[in-house]
């Protein structure tokens, strides 16, 4: 693991080293720009400084005189600002103004006169420090013309030398390695300490997508110091770096990040000229640069040969690296978007190749894939014109169906389609792909643009592409689009359904079905009509409307667009779907990192936010990090949307805390405090957690008391989500099993998630074998959902799931139920082994093995695992 020193992050073998570096002789630390090279060097001075080691650090600036082929000039500098860190000569004066009088560009142009400056300069360092040898920190050393005549008179005079050089580039040769008997060369950060790194640069932490993002920009450059605060800073500068609490997120995260300004990239670009500008841009392509195009991208035949050329350099300097089919691309994406922010863009570049391919030799003179890559890859930079509708006919196929060059080519065919009904099939097919890849923002901006001409009987589709946009990211659709698609009626009418969904309506699965279901089978048949058979992912419509009353649209999608639709990787829906379905499924890792990204999105309405964040507060509890869940309870204010849900997790955490009474009383004033609420699942959920607190305290009055609410909340609602939880709260407060796998039955025929009321899938699958009030006991943990190993208090829930074929294969002995039923009774190893007269080493072999067989590794999940139990539980979705 790295280690911090100082203001130093990682780089701890390489200090070691450096700060031994008296035994070994000279040493030479070499690395790329950026690597740290100089921070490695400020740290060995402090930590030398701290052993009270005489230090002599001498940097060599860039802008030296050329004519100070040994950088005296530097070292004398340095010796009088440092001068009074060592014990001197006496006369150590007089050697300085000889130094000074013989390093004169005259005196380096007399070889006589330089060999004195030399001697001089030897006498010098000899008079450095009368008591101890000094190290002398050489930074930058390569930058002399003779680096190693520089050092000797130090290295002579008994002192120990360390330089800091670049890593000569390739062909060129290595004086300084052969130089120095010791070098010591900086790799690339490891994960953790670049990760640090950024954090500190940043000020704080990043969203795991801008730190990603981040990455991916920097490519091989990644965990290089340098690049990385350099590439931070350039964020903050340009304004892309906001904080949303203490979290660090990028401002417009679909635009890449580009390589700061004077990044060795870039700088090493320019003896190329324009020509190195143009193929690290067709490079950093998502498909590549075909070797076979060069001679387009280049522009003619004779730049073809420079263009080759260049293309080698580039892939030594590991700026670009070509593969064994032939496509050159850009080690550093980075320097892509850095190069297309200067010359406007790729598809501009694209373009006018694309032209030029056409007016040399027309369209039947030119490979179709040649000119049909560079026609997609310039999307409307490219002017309308027939001949290249039909290039883009002819290479149907030049993409994969799920690819971003298929979006690409899919919207090329549209621009350049003429008008009539081929243009309107070419839009129909855009806006199905971008569904089906789940490309919802690359949709808002084609809608944006198709509404501007577009035929009345193509309208309705587009508006439904308007709305999935709008919803996916959150924005409500523009006022222009809205005014555009208005002059349709059937469009007209799928746009305000997202006129209702932004002012915060409740919106039906029967709404969505309605208005999507028609457009969809426009051009690709669905079943007919609305209602419960519209479906085409058969799901039961209850659970559907629940995932409604939550605002998440993703079941109800899937159901309607069956297989055309994606949940797509990013944005404020699909964060808050995995948040949901992270939960449930007792993914939590990824639920709580889907409910922080949820937090830097701007589009994303208060219920949905305080939703997300109770789950992740849930979660938490159980997790054992009460700290970080009451933060996320504390951002949920008590008078907010889901006041009952609110009371759910706060009843979780005081039980958490060991304080089952009062988790009891402030649940049950939280019900009474809003009868009337339209949180109903928030509420079903509390009252089961109500009924199995009050059935776990074992009193009678409070079981009385939580049966009448569930009775009062049913008679007050009438519905079947209610019946099925007065029904669950009976068979909870009464601990009567039989009548709690009654009430499963009757929800379970209801089709909804009322069995959400008993952990996201509270009546498992017959791979957990487990009784009903065992199931009851996890009230609302989701299944397989497990803690960090080491947590004394519940570390593992009991949704692990064990192998079957271990239950089958290894049967319980008679010792083993007795003592998995006193670990069911709380009782400890030695309580065990007094009861059934054995040592406590003898008990503890028993439970490993138990551990092993039940698949869990804590008490508290083998006594709520299903080991020892009858196989008698229905699957919770079977």
């Amino acid at each position: 693991m790295a280690r911090r020193r100082g203001g130093l992050v990682g780089r701890r073998v390489e200090l070691d080293a450096l700060v031994e570096a008296g035994v070994a002789g000279p040493t030479v630390v070499r690395g790329l720009a950026g690597s740290g090279k100089t921070a490695l060097l400020r740290e060995t001075r402090r930590v030398l400084a701290d052993r009270m080691v005489p230090v002599l650090s001498v940097p060599f600036p860039a802008d030296g005189p050329a004519w100070d082929l040994f950088g005296f000039r530097a070292v004398l500098r340095a010796v009088r600002e440092q001068y009074e860190d060592f014990d001197t000569d006496s006369r150590l004066p007089d050697s300085l103004d000889d130094v000074s009088r013989l390093c004169t560009e005259a005196g380096y142009a007399d070889p006589w006169t330089r060999f004195c400056l030399l001697h001089a300069m030897s006498t010098l360092f000899t008079r450095l420090s009368t008591t101890a040898s000094v190290t002398v920190l050489l930074d930058d050393l390569d930058r002399l013309t003779e680096p190693v005549v520089a050092a000797a008179p130090m290295y002579r005079a008994g002192h120990t030398v360390i330089a800091a050089c670049r890593v000569p580039l390739a062909g060129t040769a290595d004086h300084l390695g052969r130089a120095f008997p010791r070098t010591i060369e900086l790799e690339p950060l490891p994960a953790e300490p670049t990760s640090e790194l950024l954090r500190r640069t940043a000020k704080g932490p990043l969203t795991p997508a801008a730190e990603q993002a981040i990455r991916d920009a920097l490519g091989p450059w990644w965990g290089n110091p340098g690049a990385v605060v350099a590439t931070v800073t350039d964020l903050r500068e340009r304004g892309r770096l906001d904080a949303t609490g203490e979290v660090f997120h990028l401002r417009g995260p679909e635009a890449p990040v580009a390589l700061p300004a004077g990044h060795p990239v870039l700088t090493g670009l320019a003896r190329f000229g324009n020509l190195g500008k143009r193929l690290v841009l067709l490079a950093s392509a998502p498909d590549g640069l075909l070797v076979d195009d060069l001679p387009f991208a280049a522009g003619g035949e004779g730049d073809a040969r420079d263009a080759g050329r260049a293309v080698d350099a580039l892939i030594c300097d590991g700026v670009l690296e070509c593969d064994a089919s032939g496509t050159i691309r850009c080690r550093v994406p980075g320097a892509g978007t850095a190069v297309a922010e200067e010359m406007g863009g790729r598809a501009r570049l694209h373009g006018e190749i694309a032209e030029r391919l056409r007016g040399s030799a027309g369209v039947a003179g030119v490979p179709l894939d040649t000119l049909a890559r560079h026609v997609v890859s310039a999307g409307r930079e490219l002017p309308r014109h027939p001949d290249y509708a039909e290039v883009l006919r002819d290479a149907d196929g030049l993409f994969a169906a799920d690819s971003a060059g298929r979006t690409r080519h899919v919207y090329a065919a549209w621009w350049h389609a003429g008008p009539g009904s081929g243009r309107a099939m070419r839009q129909a097919e855009v806006l199905r792909h971008l569904v089906r890849v789940g490309d919802y923002r690359t949709m808002a901006d084609f809608v944006a643009e198709a509404a501007r001409d577009v035929d009345d009987e193509a309208t309705a589709e587009l508006a439904a592409g308007a709305v999935l946009a709008a919803v996916h990211l959150g924005h409500p659709v523009p006022a222009d689009v809205r005014e555009r698609l208005g002059r349709s009626a059937p469009a007209r009418a799928v746009v305000d359904l997202a006129g209702r969904w932004f002012a915060g309506d409740p919106v039906a699965p029967h709404d969505v079905s309605a208005h999507f279901a028609p457009v969809w089978q426009h051009s690709r048949p669905v079943a007919p009509g609305p209602g419960p058979r519209t479906w085409r992912h058969r799901r039961p419509e209850a659970s559907l409307a629940d995932a409604c009353a939550v605002r998440d649209l993703v079941p109800v999608f899937e159901a309607v667009l069956g297989s055309d639709y994606r949940v797509p990787a990013a944005g404020p829906l699909s964060a808050y779907h995995r948040a949901r379905t992270g939960y449930a499924e007792g993914r939590w890792n990824e639920a709580l990192g889907a409910v922080e990204e949820l937090e830097v999105h701007d589009g994303v309405d208060e219920f949905v936010r305080e939703h997300a964040r109770l789950l992740a507060a849930e979660m938490c509890g159980w997790q054992g990090e009460g700290v970080r869940a009451a933060a996320w309870l504390a951002k949920v204010p008590g008078t907010g949307h889901a006041p009952h849900l609110r009371a759910w997790v706060e009843a979780g955490l005081r039980h958490h805390a060991g304080e089952p009474e009062e988790a009891f009383e402030a649940g049950r004033r939280a019900f009474g405090a809003h009868p009337f609420s339209r949180d109903e699942i928030g509420a079903s959920r509390l009252l089961c957690r109500l009924a199995w607190l009050a059935g776990r305290i074992g009193d009678t009055e409070r079981c009385r008391t939580v049966v009448a609410v569930a009775e009062e909340y049913h008679e007050l609602r009438s519905c079947p989500r209610s019946f099925g939880v007065l029904a669950l709260v009976r068979g909870l407060a009464g601990r009567d099993e039989s009548q709690l796998h009654s009430a499963e039955r009757l929800v379970r025929r209801r089709g909804g998630h009322e069995l959400v009321l008993l952990g996201e899938s509270a009546a498992r699958s017959s791979e957990s074998p487990r009784s009903r009030l065992h199931e009851a006991a996890e009230f609302s943990r989701p299944r397989g959902a497990t803690r960090p190993a080491g947590k004394a208090r519940e570390a593992v829930p009991p949704g692990v799931r064990v192998p079957a074929e271990l239950q089958a294969a290894e049967p319980l002995s008679g010792t083993e139920l007795e003592i998995l039923e006193l670990i069911r009774t709380g009782q400890t190893n030695r309580q065990i082994a007094r009861s059934i007269r054995m040592s406590e080493k003898t008990v503890e072999k028993h439970l490993s093995r138990l551990f092993v067989k039940a698949g869990c590794r804590t008490r508290y999940g083998l006594a709520t695992s299903g080991l020892g139990r009858r196989r008698d539980v229905v699957g919770a979705h079977g």
